[in-house]
């Protein structure tokens, strides 16, 4: 592929909103949301991201408008494989499949569907947030790191996708090995983005030495022996000390996205995180204890959102 000339995304939400200034950039009419019934409606009516006011071209789950050279999947994990169904009239033989959830198996999922040979894997490093049609998020630190599982040298789709996200001002990385970088990020994610949801509390919770910070670091150790012994991936102190460096850095006032989903009544996804840790960890014979208190906690705060506790 020479160059992408037509994307659609599905899921503008959060981390939809990362991608979508910029493809109309670069595409103009030749990028479009996949949207229907109420959320078309809305988004009809327009959004606002960074500040900006946009409204971008629809296209509906099913419609045939022919395949796209570029699918950013974008949704959360529970819609995804209802979201590999709606995509299907838009995939064709040389279309680039890009799912961005967070966790270890969306791009295995949507391989399992399209095969491997359409999906690139990818990783979002960007603190977002949207609501009532209103998105924000870093554009000085955010970046999508995407690539084939090895990228020693650049693949003919890899260079396409990065030549896009050039055009329109997407910031981006190509990762030597994607598979390592699924595994820190996930690392974050269970340490970082869990404990602030169960208790309530934003990134300026991980003080150095702090309480808070104590069960941080707990659950990076237990995702460090998990991804060994899963993946054959070692963490390294250098690999730690970043993550410190990126928690630090938050603005204390920033809140993760388990966290924003409880305070908001939504489904989280708990389970691909702490489901996940625990389900590997019982697979390896390796104690996962903060990783089940994590997943048996917001699975409570999820059933009180849902009125199903009693004496609530």
């Amino acid at each position: 592929m020479e160059q992408i000339k037509s994307a659609v995304l599905i899921g503008l939400g959060a981390m939809g909103a990362f991608f979508a200034p910029g493809l109309q950039r670069a595409l103009g009419e030749r990028f479009q949301v996949m949207a229907a019934g109420e959320r078309k409606s809305r988004l009809e009516r327009g959004v606002t991201i960074n500040g900006t006011g946009y409204r971008f071209p629809i296209v509906e789950p099913g419609e045939e408008t022919g395949p796209a050279d570029l699918v950013i999947i974008a949704v959360k994990d529970y819609a995804l494989a209802e979201a590999l169904e709606q995509v299907r009239a838009q995939v064709g033989p040389d279309t680039i499949l890009l799912p961005v959830l967070n966790g270890l198996s969306c791009a295995r999922q949507t391989g399992a569907v399209y095969g491997m040979e359409k999906v690139l894997y990818a990783s979002m490093w960007v603190a977002s947030s949207m609501e009532n049609g209103v998105a924000h998020f870093d554009t000085e630190r955010g970046l999508i790191r995407f690539g084939e599982a090895k990228n020693d040298a650049w693949s003919q789709r890899v260079k396409a996708l990065a030549q896009l996200f050039d055009r329109g001002g997407i910031r981006y990385s190509v990762e030597p090995d994607m598979l390592r970088c699924l595994w820190v990020k996930f690392m974050g994610n269970v340490s970082e983005n869990l404990p602030c949801a169960l208790l309530g509390v934003p990134y300026g919770a991980y003080r150095p030495g702090s309480e808070a910070d104590a069960i941080r670091k707990t659950l990076m150790e237990e995702v460090a022996a998990v991804a060994r012994a899963e993946a054959g991936v070692v963490f390294t102190q250098a690999d730690r000390e970043a993550r410190d460096k990126v928690t630090y850095g938050q603005n204390p006032a920033n809140r993760p996205s388990t966290l924003q989903d409880l305070e908001r009544g939504r489904k989280t996804e708990v389970d691909l995180f702490a489901g996940a840790m625990v389900e590997l960890g019982r697979k390896h014979g390796i104690p996962t204890p903060y990783s089940e208190l994590m997943l048996h906690g917001i699975r409570v705060r999820e059933e009180k959102n849902a009125g199903t506790m009693s004496g609530v």
